[in-house]
């Protein structure tokens, strides 16, 4: 699967979500010194991937950029088992908090995306192969 996806994207969406949660910290009353270090974190991580992009499989990979078949499917794979704990996560919190009394319909929410995701995905790329 091959990507013409720009080495500088991640770092730019990073730029742009860390000056939304700077924003949004500042919105919330936040300090000024609060919301500059989410900024820093946020940009921070994805200036780290760009710089180690060339020099790391691994920053590659997180940016988007893996480097051959192999990273692709190592790729695919972790992808998978993260998918797989979400479900039963988001399954547990949902059970837990039905179970104590709480407000479960975020994970409600969360879950039914998930599944519509899930099942949206595989029609998707049935049709497509």
């Amino acid at each position: 699967m091959a990507t013409n996806m720009s080495k500088w994207v991640v770092p730019a969406v990073g730029f742009v979500l860390g000056l939304l949660m700077a924003a949004a910290l500042l919105g919330r009353h936040a300090s000024l010194g609060q919301a500059a270090v989410a900024f820093v974190i946020v940009a921070g991580y994805a200036i780290a991937l760009r710089v180690l992009q060339s020099r790391s499989d691994m920053a590659s990979l997180l940016s988007g950029l893996p480097r051959d078949e192999r990273w692709e499917s190592i790729n695919l794979r972790a992808l998978s088992l993260a998918g797989q704990l979400i479900a039963v996560v988001l399954v547990g919190a949902f059970l837990v908090t039905q179970f104590s009394g709480g407000d479960s319909i975020p994970y409600a929410w969360v879950g039914a995306v998930f599944a519509v995701a899930y099942l949206g995905g595989l029609l998707w790329y049935r049709s497509r192969s």
